[in-house]
């Protein structure tokens, strides 16, 4: 999750830079929801992953959940709006259902 936040943080430093010309589809006119977005995502996942790497629980549980949500939420919206998939959520959504199972394995 660490690693995951980092790469979000630096997705947003790039739309910020206004680089990010065809890397998310049906984003271009949206960057500075995008910046926020990243920005917002990157800081939960940096979060999660040291809350992960302490061995708290109780935060980890509810923290998986919210990424596994918003990511499934973000991927049915993006196909039935614009008929495209994004990875990203996806990797979000992946991470949050495992980070929830380990965590309820561990409570």
């Amino acid at each position: 999750m660490i690693l995951f936040g980092a790469v979000y943080a630096i997705l947003g430093t790039v739309a910020l830079m206004g680089e990010l010309g065809g890397l998310l589809p049906a984003h271009a006119d949206q960057e500075t929801l995008i910046v926020v977005l990243a920005y917002g995502v990157a800081l939960l996942a940096i979060i999660c992953g040291v809350a992960c790497v302490k061995g708290a629980v109780g935060v980890c549980r509810p923290l998986g959940l919210i990424f596994a949500l918003i990511g499934l939420a973000s991927l049915i919206y993006m196909q039935v709006t614009q008929g495209t998939f994004n990875i990203f959520d996806c990797i979000a959504m992946v991470f949050g259902i495992a980070i929830f199972v380990t965590a309820g394995k561990k409570d």
